[in-house]
C-alpha cells in the first residue's frame, strides 16, 4: 500500500476490508429479499401488487434513499481491491484461475438457482480488467480511467431519462389478479418452466452487462484499486467529508424518491436514473469511511471485528447461502409466501437471516480458518503452494 501517513499494520488493513465486506454482504440481502420473494420483472417495483400500504411506500422510499445499490457498490469496490491484493501476493495466473472458477460458480447460480446472480458478471469484469492491465496503473491513472468507464455506464440511463422526460410511456399498473396468480404458479411450480424463464432473463442480463453493467463494475473496481493504492482503506475520510458525502447522497436519492412519488411509483426511477449510481457511490464511500474511522472508538471497533469481520471473510459462502435459503423458503417450503408478503414482512425475514448469518460466521470461524465455499474455491483454483495460507481475499 502506498502512503506515508498510515501506521496501521498489514494485518489490520485486511481486517478493515473484512469489516466493510461484512457490512456489504449482509446489507445486500435487505435489497435482494424483494427479488427472491417476488417475480423477477417486479423485484424493484412498488405498485405491481393490488394493495400497497402507507408503510410499504415508506419502506420503499427508505430503500431508495439508504439501501438500493449502496452495498453492491461497496462490494464492487472491494472486489477491485481483492484483485490487486491477489495479484501482488500470488500473481496473475492464480487470479485468472480464481476468476474462471468464480465464473463457473456464477453460471451455475444464475442458470439453476437465481436470476439475480452477480458472481458471473464480477468474474467476467475482473478477467477483462486484468487482461487490460488496469491494475498496473498508478493511483491517478486509475481514477482517470475509472471516471471514463463510469461516464460510459451512465449513457444508457441518461438516454432513458430523456425518453421518460420527452415521451413517457404509461406508468406501471398493479397486476390483474389472474396475471399475479400465473406468476405465483410459474415461480413456485415445475422447475423446468422456471429454468426456461431464467434463460430468457439471463440473455437480457447479458445484453445489460455489455451495454452498462460491465462499464459500471469495471469503473468501481478501478476506484477500489485507486483507493487502496492511495492508502484510503487505512485512514478513510475526515468526519466532515464523510458527513458531506452522506448528506449529498441523501439529497440526490431524496430527489428520486420525490420524483417517484410525483409519478405514482410507476417507472422504477430508483434503478433507472443515472444520478442514482453517483448517489450509491457517495453513500458507499461514506459507509466505508464510518467503519474505517471506528478504529478511533476501541469498543465499537472491537464489536465490528468480532461480528462483521467474520462475515467479510465468508462473503462467498454467505452470498450463495442467501440464495439457497431464500429460494428454498419462497419456492419450496412456503410457496404461498411468494408474491404475497408486504415489504415489512420481507424485511423482517431478511433481518432474521442476517442475524443467523452473523451468529453462524462467528461460530464457524472459531472452529475453521475459512468458509466452506471459500475453501472449495481456493482448492479448485490451485493456490500456489509456496504462498502462506491467507483467508482474507
Amino acid at each position: 500500500m502506498q502512503q506515508a501517513t498510515d501506521t496501521t499494520s498489514p494485518g489490520q488493513r485486511l481486517v478493515q476490508l473484512d469489516i466493510i465486506r461484512g457490512l456489504a454482504i449482509l446489507g445486500i440481502l435487505l435489497v435482494n429479499i424483494f427479488a427472491f420473494a417476488n417475480p423477477p420483472d417486479y423485484s424493484h417495483s412498488l405498485i405491481w401488487q393490488q394493495s400497497v400500504s402507507t408503510l410499504d411506500v415508506f419502506l420503499f422510499n427508505v430503500q431508495t434513499i439508504l439501501f438500493s445499490g449502496r452495498f453492491l457498490t461497496l462490494f464492487n469496490l472491494l472486489f477491485g481491491v481483492s484483485l490487486l491484493l491477489i495479484i501482488q501476493k500470488y500473481g496473475e495466473d492464480y487470479l485468472n484461475r480464481r476468476l474462471q472458477w468464480l465464473a463457473v460458480f456464477g453460471l451455475i447460480h444464475i442458470s439453476f438457482i437465481w436470476f439475480g446472480d452477480i458472481l458471473l458478471w464480477y468474474a467476467l469484469t475482473g478477467l477483462l480488467v486484468v487482461k487490460q492491465g488496469y491494475h498496473k496503473l498508478d493511483c491517478a491513472a486509475l481514477w482517470r480511467k475509472g471516471a471514463r468507464l463510469f461516464a460510459v455506464s451512465l449513457i444508457l440511463p441518461a438516454i432513458f431519462s430523456v425518453y421518460l422526460l420527452l415521451d413517457a410511456p404509461p406508468p406501471q399498473q398493479p397486476l390483474p389478479t389472474e396475471e399475479l396468480l400465473a406468476q405465483q404458479q410459474l415461480w413456485t411450480g415445475p422447475y423446468l418452466k422456471q429454468l426456461l424463464e431464467l434463460l430468457g432473463h439471463n440473455l437480457f442480463m447479458l445484453a445489460g452487462f455489455v451495454l452498462t453493467l460491465y462499464w459500471l463494475m469495471a469503473a468501481l473496481m478501478l476506484f477500489g484499486m485507486a483507493l487502496h493504492k492511495g492508502g484510503w482503506f487505512s485512514q478513510g475520510y475526515s468526519p466532515r467529508k464523510t458527513l458531506l458525502l452522506l448528506l449529498t447522497s441523501l439529497f440526490i436519492s431524496g430527489t428520486t424518491a420525490v420524483l417517484d412519488h410525483l409519478t405514482g411509483y410507476g417507472y422504477d426511477l430508483g434503478i433507472s436514473l443515472p444520478w442514482e449510481q453517483i448517489s450509491a457511490l457517495l453513500m458507499a464511500l461514506a459507509f466505508a469511511s464510518l467503519l474505517i474511522n471506528a478504529r478511533q472508538k476501541p469498543e465499537v471497533y472491537y464489536w465490528l471485528q468480532r461480528w462483521l469481520a467474520p462475515c467479510g471473510r465468508m462473503a462467498f459462502t454467505l452470498y450463495l447461502s442467501q440464495s439457497l435459503l431464500m429460494v428454498l423458503l419462497f419456492k419450496v417450503l412456503k410457496p404461498d409466501w411468494f408474491a404475497s408478503l408486504d415489504r415489512a414482512a420481507l424485511l423482517g425475514i431478511a433481518i432474521a437471516t442476517i442475524v443467523l448469518q452473523l451468529l453462524f460466521c462467528r461460530w464457524y470461524l472459531q472452529h475453521f480458518n475459512q468458509g466452506p465455499l471459500e475453501w472449495i474455491w481456493r482448492r479448485l483454483s490451485k493456490k500456489p503452494v509456496t504462498a502462506a495460507a491467507d483467508s482474507s481475499h
